[in-house]
């Protein structure tokens, strides 16, 4: 599982790269770069802990590359810019935190994973 972390947030900084080369964005650029440095961090402190630990960080690291990938694609067709929405610190941040969260007490609770 860490070493999917890892690739997510390789794939977070090329997507941040892209973006910035694309579009300009320094704004978007700067949110794309701390993050996925701070979800790096998280893998990189959690190491040392079950897996189970992890889910909730790979939840939210793996849901920002999506916010990310699509923030890119509608950027390109030039239909919305997802940084200059009200409601994007929920989207990105807390909706997959509470998934991350709640998938974690499930695995916990049911002792038939193989993460457990």
């Amino acid at each position: 599982m860490l070493r999917i972390g890892y690739i997510s947030a390789v794939l977070n900084l090329a997507t941040a790269m892209v973006s910035f080369m694309r579009f300009g964005s320094n704004y978007a650029l700067a949110i794309m770069i701390s993050y996925t440095l701070m979800f790096f961090l998280g893998y990189r402190l959690l190491r040392s802990k079950s897996n189970l630990a992890l889910i909730p960080l790979l939840t939210v690291s793996c849901s920002f590359l999506m916010y990310n990938v699509v923030y890119v694609l509608l950027k390109q067709i030039n239909l919305v810019d997802l940084y200059a929405v009200d409601w994007r610190l929920e989207v990105q941040l807390l909706l997959p935190l509470l998934i991350g969260l709640l998938l974690k007490a499930i695995l916990e609770r049911s002792g038939k994973s193989r993460l457990v």
